[in-house]
C-alpha cells in the first residue's frame, strides 16, 4: 500500500508562465529589428550609400565614380561654371526650409504654413529652373554610354520596358 501512494501522484510540472513567453518573444523580435537596422546601414554603406544623405547625392556620388578621373574634372568644370548663379537660389531654398522647420518646432497656424509652404515651393521651382542651363550643358558633355549610365543612376524607373533607352552602336 506504500508503495501505491508514492506511485500514484507524479511530481508537479513547472510551467513557465505565458507573460514570461510574451517577453522573450519581444526581446528576440527587439534584438532582430536592432540587428536589422546595423546589418542594413553596414550593407548600403559597403555598397556605396550613404546613411541618410539625401538621395541626389548618394545619386551624384554614384555617377561620378562611374566616370574616368578625366571625364570626372570635365563635368566638376562645368558645376563649377554655374555655381555662382546657382547658390543664391539654393539658398533662398535652404532658408526657406529651416524657417518651415522652425513653424514646425515652435508651432504655427495653418495659415501661417500655408503660407511658408507656398513660398518654399515657389523658391525650389525657381532654383530648379536657375539649374537648367547648368543640367543641359553637363548632358550634352557626356557621351552617348556615359549618359545612359547617368540615366540608370538618376532614373531607375527608366530601366522599365516602356522608358528604356535604346541601346546605340557607337562608331
Amino acid at each position: 500500500m506504500t508503495t501505491d501512494i508514492m506511485t500514484a501522484a507524479p511530481a508537479p510540472k513547472r510551467r513557465t508562465p505565458r507573460w514570461m513567453w510574451i517577453l522573450l518573444i519581444l526581446s528576440l523580435a527587439l534584438n532582430l529589428l536592432i540587428i536589422g537596422i546595423i546589418g542594413g546601414s553596414l550593407w548600403a554603406v559597403r555598397r556605396g550609400g550613404y546613411w541618410d544623405a539625401p538621395l541626389f547625392i548618394e545619386r551624384t556620388h554614384r555617377f561620378m565614380r562611374s566616370l574616368s578621373e578625366e571625364r570626372r574634372a570635365q563635368v566638376r568644370d562645368i558645376f563649377a561654371r554655374y555655381r555662382s548663379q546657382l547658390e543664391p537660389s539654393w539658398h533662398e531654398v535652404r532658408e526657406a526650409r529651416v524657417r518651415i522647420g522652425r513653424l514646425v518646432e515652435q508651432g504655427y497656424t495653418p495659415e501661417e504654413f500655408e503660407v511658408a509652404l507656398n513660398d518654399l515651393f515657389q523658391k525650389e521651382a525657381r532654383a530648379r529652373e536657375a539649374s537648367r542651363p547648368m543640367i543641359a550643358a553637363m548632358i550634352n558633355a557626356l557621351r552617348p554610354d556615359e549618359r545612359r549610365i547617368f540615366l540608370s543612376v538618376y532614373m531607375p524607373y527608366l530601366a522599365e520596358l516602356q522608358g528604356r533607352p535604346e541601346p546605340r552602336s557607337s562608331p
